[in-house]
């Protein structure tokens, strides 16, 4: 997450109630009974001078708050999304028994700090059986398997794992690293061994390490001098206490206002202009990713439906309200020219209107290295799923992905088998993309003086169908000729649905066919394909006739069998009803362009 330097707003203080809360919720969240820990393991997990401020990730775009000790100078906490609390290593040094631990090669720890996250090769089994996806775990060296060296959430069910050779993919998403950007004060000793077994009630010093000692005797006298900072002013607790926190009103004015009858509300903040700059860059590259890994947009599109349409659905949560004419650029059209200098668009500009023509792929840096996050669109189909209101038009189901999928076939063996890689596995279009440029590297067939001209071996040559064949291509054209001669493969999966259990279909997924034609003289809607894509058929049909108020029937189709290996079904419904079809289908989490609707009966010019 801290790839680069966050940006960090002035800390505050915390108050002694909101000091208790944050201390109960971490004890709740880490199921650590209340008087299970001593007093000084209360103290180590929330000092007395514990201060906070808010901080946005350059790196991934998100937002958060900080919890800073010792006088300012080390991080503690880190709390994202306003839910779940991370420790950092400085926290779990004090505090190892907060987290379980799994542990990784040394070499990878340095591959960590640079903003990389946890490959699953990566790691050394056995792994604690209690962690899934979501669990928040600490990654140590096998050098040190007692010292958290990092901080991650589980992006798999670790604990069912029990060998790692053969499997890839990403295991932990890295929140924290101890030599990150980050930022801290002083002198910092890792240490060499420490303690994991949780501390008792009459020890004192079993939240120490060997060469920490008196910590706690330092965390104490400060406790009682309450001396948090060189301030002359903030030396006294009545001082410190009455120093109110980021838009927070202190206890004294709320209880002189309700008095009053006049509830105190904070003040709201109003974002800077980098930080807006920086959500909307975090939502073009989220669109960016969306896009070459999910379902691809269409070009040329104009800047306005892009911007409206895909781009605002992308902001950060904590940046939904946000509007271009709060950036630098206050236009879409000098926006979208910056970001064509960063590489990330093309556009066109005629007549003073701008026309993006095409994005970045998955090759440019800012895209590889992107990490999605929490965008203003999922908060909103969260929103809207708590209540589904079909007046108005809410979606009532999950939206639907589509993953596509390639085995490599062929005289494209051998590329593959030249970088090591499985011609009996599946990849994903980004994946099959890299296995291409590193052979690519491998075999240094790029072009010194144009870097997008690829020569052509007698490997690759073999992929090239044209006659006759080139002695060079450029390498998005070599891209799409290696993908061309791949299988294609595709799963359809709700979002948050475990894909691993959906089977994985050969070739490419059919439209819904919409088909309004004449039938004994009248026109009626025919709608197929349903089963492809998760939609049940009955209940669709009932939706139909209510919102059309016409006859419907639900009938066999003629067009081969479903994914479950019986009949498709057709439904039928009295008079053009296309429009009403589509609007319902969306509501169910399809997308356009997965519809095709035909009308025979007009005549062809």
């Amino acid at each position: 997450m801290f790839r680069k330097k966050p940006n960090i707003k002035p800390l505050s203080p915390v108050r002694s109630s909101d000091r208790r809360k944050l201390l109960a919720s971490i004890l709740s969240q880490f199921n650590i009974p209340t008087d299970a820990l001593p007093s000084e393991g209360k103290d180590t997990i929330v000092p007395a001078d514990i201060q906070t401020a808010k901080f946005i990730a350059h790196s991934t775009g998100e937002t958060g708050i900080i919890y800073v000790g010792e006088e300012g100078s080390k991080p503690l906490w880190l709390k994202l999304n306003d839910e779940i609390l991370i420790p950092t290593v400085f926290t779990l040094w004090k505090c190892p028994f907060l987290l379980p631990i799994v542990q990784t090669w040394n070499p990878v720890i340095e591959k960590l700090r640079n903003g990389a996250d946890l490959m699953l090769p990566g790691l050394i089994p056995p792994f604690p059986l209690t962690l899934k996806i979501g669990s928040i775990v600490a990654i140590a060296s096998a050098e040190r398997p007692s010292v958290p060296l990092a901080v991650g959430i589980c992006n798999i069910d670790l604990g069912t794992i029990t060998q790692v050779q053969g499997r890839h993919g990403k295991a932990i998403l890295i929140m924290q690293c101890y030599g990150d950007e980050l930022p801290f004060r002083g002198k910092v000793s890792v240490p060499a061994k420490l303690d994991l077994d949780f501390p008792k009630l009459e020890d004192k010093n079993a939240l120490t390490s060997d060469i920490e000692n008196g910590e706690i005797e330092k965390i104490a006298k400060s406790i009682e001098n309450l001396d948090l900072a060189p301030d002359a002013h903030a030396t006294s607790e009545a001082q410190v206490t009455s120093v109110p926190a980021d838009n927070e009103a202190t206890e004294e004015e709320i209880e002189r206002t309700e008095l009053q009858g006049k509830p105190v509300e904070p003040v709201r903040e109003v974002p800077m202009t980098e930080e807006v700059d920086e959500a909307f860059r975090m939502a073009l590259l989220s669109t960016i990713h969306d896009s070459r890994t999910g379902t691809a947009l269409e070009f040329p599109q104009a800047s306005s439906t892009f911007i409206s349409a895909h781009l605002l659905k992308h902001l950060p949560s904590s940046y939904s309200a946000a509007q271009l004419k709060q950036t630098s650029w206050k236009k879409a059209a000098r926006f979208l020219k910056a970001m064509e200098k960063d590489g990330l668009v093309k556009v066109k500009e005629k007549g003073g209107e701008v026309t993006i023509m095409g994005i970045a792929g998955l090759d440019n840096i800012a895209v590889k290295n992107f990490r999605s996050f929490k965008t203003s669109g999922s908060r909103k189909a969260n929103n809207d799923s708590k209540i589904p209101d079909p007046s108005h038009g809410d979606v009532l189901a999950g939206k639907l992905v589509i993953r596509e999928y390639y085995q490599i076939k062929d005289k494209g063996k051998a590329i593959a088998e030249a970088v090591s890689k499985r011609t009996s596995d599946y990849y994903s279009g980004a994946e099959l993309r890299t296995i291409l440029l590193e052979y690519i590297a491998k075999e240094k067939l790029v072009n010194e003086k144009n870097p997008r001209e690829i020569m052509l071996n007698p490997v690759l040559a073999s992929i090239i169908t044209t006659s006759p064949k080139p002695r060079s291509l450029l390498r998005e054209d070599l891209i799409g000729r290696f993908r061309e001669m791949s299988s294609p493969y595709y799963r359809i999966v709700r979002e948050g649905e475990d894909e691993r259990g959906v089977k994985l279909l050969r070739g490419t997924p059919p439209k819904i066919q919409i088909l309004i034609a004449m039938k004994q003289g009248h026109k009626v809607t025919r709608i197929t394909n349903l089963e492809t894509y998760k939609v049940d058929v009955h209940d669709l049909a009932n939706e139909m006739r209510t919102e059309c108020a016409s006859s419907t029937t639900v009938n066999k189709s003629v067009e081969g069998t479903s994914i479950s290996g019986q009949g498709k079904l057709e439904i039928q419904v009295q008079g053009p009803q296309s429009k009403t079809a589509v609007d319902l289908l969306e509501r169910q989490g399809l997308q356009k362009i997965w519809i095709e609707v035909k009308d025979s009966t007009k005549k062809s010019k």
